[in-house]
């Protein structure tokens, strides 16, 4: 006789089975946890902590105005735990809880409300079990306030009509759930069981025997895993569940089924959408607190924390992160429990991770399990996936081009005999990432991109599968890092830049190999591309904040500038732009000052645009002023050329929301009298400038055009730019001020700068 596990007494009755994950454990009419067991999933509906609704939220199965759902069939009960016909027959039931069930050999043991049958070989061993009338209830209660009619209302008819309804879906999407409110629709509540045991088995153990495990008038639900009933056993299935007044729903595990094999039965079972989950949990959970509360909360007490919590952009974050329905029930059973916590507590619920991130990685990367189908961890789908992860927010065409490449990389180190010339796979995103897993964001977030684009469901994903793919993948390096070089010279901007991103990424983990390898060539490139890849790759990484690192990368970017080099000359005024430079302005410009000072950098607007992001950021705008003062006046050539080239990218910044159109070079000449005369030299430099005055006259007209919405900007420019205009520039400034007001002949401005020029 084979063996049970105790169910008997007060433990978890409910339970459909043992749950994996006791801590957090909520005695639930449905799974309690989705696992890779023979058990059942990890939807998990119901709990006292997760699904207990208060008393008053009406009876189960009913709005809070008493009328019936739109989805409700003709012939569902109104009260199913007190009507007459959801009753059990005089008798029928006189050998006590459960039903006394044939084996194929008469092996039956009785446990409490389990029943295990020895089918007559070590693995067929089924377990009955039946769920808490009181706990369905309130799943059911629950449910009304997370309604979906349309969906709910198609299911409802397709099992009232056959007598077995098929669920297919993932993992975590809340199918026990929904199977526990369909089937307590059909026989009431206080009627419902689940049927454990070999999944390949669940469903014909249901029709052997003439259909006698299944009780009469009872709903039960199997778990068959990604195991398939064929057409034939399902046909059966229905027709013994007809026989005996039974309800059936099986849950088959794999969303890519295709449901024409699975006759009429089957329906796709998605996901429902997280935020009115935990809407409804919460207000279940702090609604049986307060009934509990030694503090005597009230009810607006309870509503403001709620509404506090689902405010707060961490929750819906940790939500798009969420990887199953019951991981949210238990979320909003942690948020009650902040209720009457110190506000850290709190904070630090909302600020930790959702889980294991490096594990939740090492299994999408399927290098925590044993592979049976060799091609679910090919190259090729490895490739995509690791693509997937480091190009959040990128278009999905970025992010499948990329894999590709990457996927040829690794053929390169594959052991095997020939390598395809031309790999040819199938780019399934949606079962190769399939949302709701913990990578890939909800459905509907950013749906409406167009292009659509990769999301991760939680941020931090990218870098720590930049480490697990470096430390756990080691034969994986090499094509890694010519992986990145190859994106470093992609034709598009955001791709080079993800390169650079990855990069500083990996420089957080291993410095000395990543930059030997990788970097170093990037900075010492000729190609602008590769030294701003340099440039950005160490700005991340200084984003760790980790004091040895910060301190290494100080030292390499003033080995840069220090180099005889041009390129590693350019890569340090590129870094300087970066957070590296910007953390400390008054250090960062006598060394950027330097590199400018060297003809080596003359034809490259680096210095420009680091000057430009010194000036832009907290505390810079006054150091990075005078320094433009001291470069226009200064004696060596290059400085000046440098000043100038500043002053054409700072030129279009506004002073900022309240004047948008108040160019803030103009606001501070307008304020400092020395700093009008350091902006009147630029000007006169940048127009007479041959490498210069086309973009100089283009900025000009540009800030005389936006006069005309700032009377005080008009009234500043209508002195300030005849000032600007020496004899060698009255001419050219007429020609191009002429020409500005035939093409915007509304240009007030312009023509009063005119006639200031015309006046002796």
């Amino acid at each position: 006789m084979s063996s049970t596990d105790d169910f008997s007494g007060d433990a978890a009755p409910g339970n459909d089975g043992p749950d994996p994950d006791t801590s957090y454990d909520t005695g639930t009419p449905a799974d309690t946890a989705d696992t890779e067991s023979t058990f059942a999933g990890d939807d998990a509906p119901a709990g006292d902590d997760a699904f207990g609704g208060p008393a008053e939220e009406g009876p189960a199965g009913r709005a809070d105005d008493g009328t019936p759902q739109p989805w409700r069939t003709q012939d569902t009960p109104k009260d199913p735990h007190t009507t007459p016909e959801h009753q059990p027959p005089p008798g029928q039931w006189d050998v006590g809880p459960v039903e006394r069930l044939e084996s194929l050999n008469g092996s039956v043991a009785y446990h409490g409300n389990a029943v295990t049958l020895n089918m007559g070989t070590p693995t067929a061993e089924f377990q009955w079990m039946d769920l808490d009338a009181t706990e369905t209830s309130r799943t059911w209660r629950l449910h009304e306030e997370v309604p979906d009619p349309e969906r709910m209302a198609g299911m409802a008819e397709r099992l009232r009509e056959h007598h077995l309804l098929v669920l297919v879906g993932a993992k975590g999407s809340g199918r026990e759930f929904t199977s526990c409110v369909l089937l307590a629709e059909r026989c009431g509540s206080a009627r419902l069981g689940v049927l454990h045991g070999d999944q390949d088995r669940l469903a014909r153990a249901l029709i052997e025997r003439n259909g006698r495990r299944l009780k009469r008038g009872y709903g039960v639900r199997v778990n068959v895993g990604p195991h398939r009933p064929d057409p034939a056993t399902l046909d059966a299935l229905a027709l013994r569940a007809r026989e005996r007044e039974a309800y059936v729903v099986v849950i088959v595990e794999d969303p890519q089924a295709d449901l024409g094999d699975l006759g009429p039965f089957a329906v796709h079972h998605r996901r429902p959408e997280p935020l009115p989950v935990l809407k409804a949990h919460l207000r279940a959970a702090l609604a049986e607190h307060r009934t509990q509360c030694a503090e005597n909360c009230t009810h607006d007490d309870t509503e403001e924390f709620r509404d506090r919590a689902m405010e707060d952009p961490r929750t819906h974050r940790k939500l798009g992160a969420a990887p199953s329905v019951h991981w949210i029930t238990r979320f909003a059973r942690d948020l009650a429990g902040c209720l009457h916590e110190p506000e850290g507590a709190l904070d630090a619920l909302l600020d930790a991770p959702v889980g294991d991130l490096r594990s939740l990685v090492r299994r999408f990367l399927k290098l925590s399990e044993q592979v049976t189908d060799p091609a679910a961890a090919g190259p090729h789908h490895q490739a995509l996936r690791i693509a997937y992860l480091l190009g959040h927010e990128l278009p999905l065409s970025d992010v499948i081009r990329a894999g590709t490449l990457l996927g040829i990389d690794m053929l390169s180190v594959e052991n095997r005999d020939t390598a395809p010339a031309r790999p040819v796979f199938e780019a399934d995103l949606d079962r190769l990432v399939p949302p709701g897993g913990g990578i890939a964001a909800e459905p509907g977030a950013g749906a409406a991109d167009n292009p659509r684009r990769a999301r991760l469901a939680d941020p931090e994903l990218m870098s720590t599968a930049v480490e697990v793919v470096w430390h756990d993948i080691p034969w994986l390096r090499e094509p890694l890092v010519a992986w990145l070089r190859r994106l470093g010279a992609d034709d598009l901007e955001r791709v080079r830049a993800r390169a650079g991103v990855i990069a500083g990424h990996l420089l957080r983990y291993d410095f000395d190999s990543v930059y030997r390898d990788l970097v170093k060539g990037w900075a010492i490139s000729k190609s602008v591309s590769d030294r701003r890849c340099a440039a950005l790759a160490l700005a991340v990484a200084l984003e760790a904040d980790s004091p040895w690192l910060t301190d290494r990368i100080t030292r390499q970017v003033a080995s840069w500038a220090d180099s005889p080099r041009w390129p590693f000359q350019d890569s340090a005024a590129r870094a300087y732009g970066t957070s590296l430079g910007t953390r400390d302005v008054s250090a960062t410009l006598p060394a950027l000052q330097e590199l400018a000072g060297r003809p080596a950098l003359v034809p490259y607007v680096s210095v420009a645009y680091s000057l430009t992001a010194l000036f832009l950021a907290e505390d810079g705008t006054e150091p990075v002023t005078e320094a433009l003062g001291r470069w226009i006046r200064s004696s060596n050539d290059n400085l000046p050329r440098h000043a100038v080239r500043a002053l054409l990218v700072l030129g279009p910044f506004a002073v900022g929301p309240e004047l948008p159109s108040r160019p803030r070079l103009a606001q501070q000449a307008m304020d400092d009298p020395d700093q009008e005369e350091t902006l009147l030299l630029l000007w006169q430099r940048a127009l007479v400038d041959p490498a210069h005055s086309g973009q100089a006259w283009q900025l000009l007209q540009q800030w005389l055009l936006a006069a005309d919405q700032d009377e005080e900007l008009a009234r500043f420019l209508e002195k300030f730019v005849p000032r600007v205009c020496v004899p060698r520039l009255v001419r050219r400034t007429r020609f191009h001020l002429r020409r500005c007001a035939r093409e915007h002949p509304e240009a007030t401005c312009v023509r009063r700068v005119l006639d200031s020029l015309d006046r002796p």
